[in-house]
């Protein structure tokens, strides 16, 4: 139980230093959201319902955090040629900048914290952070 314990005081911590990150990068917009559908791109576009499924989030949480996105001009919604009913969602300009700007200042801060490490470290921090991520995914699904 000690392991397990000791996993779950590094987990709260590895919480914190992402809380702390993300205040020194106040962003106007839910990174999360325009890296979502940046990573759609460049084949053109992404519907709600993928983002909600790919950040397991209900679609009305969604659809506010997107129409906050539109409002801010980071994102359009262009009419799907397939179905009149929806909407895609593809990055303006200025949404792309705005997702490279807040990467960039999060890659310089992990690559601070990371400069003494190994390569080798990094690769397994990588892989170890994957793999955990997708039990949890899968563990949280069943």
């Amino acid at each position: 139980m000690n392991e397990r314990r000791g996993l779950m005081d590094a987990f709260h911590d590895l919480l914190k230093a992402i809380r702390l990150l993300k205040q020194q990068q106040p962003t106007i917009a839910p990174l999360g959201m325009l890296a979502a559908i940046s990573r759609h791109q460049p084949a053109g576009s992404c519907h709600m319902k993928e983002l909600a499924a790919e950040h397991a989030l209900d679609p009305s949480t969604v659809s506010r955090a997107v129409a906050g996105l539109v409002r801010d001009g980071l994102v359009l919604r262009v009419a799907d040629p397939s179905d009149g009913r929806a909407s895609t969602l593809q990055l303006t300009d200025r949404g792309i900048t705005v997702l490279d700007e807040v990467r960039g200042h999060y890659e310089q801060q992990i690559a601070a914290a990371l400069r003494d490490w190994t390569p080798e470290e990094i690769t397994t921090l990588t892989t170890s952070l994957n793999r955990f991520a997708n039990d949890l995914i899968l563990e949280a699904s069943r």
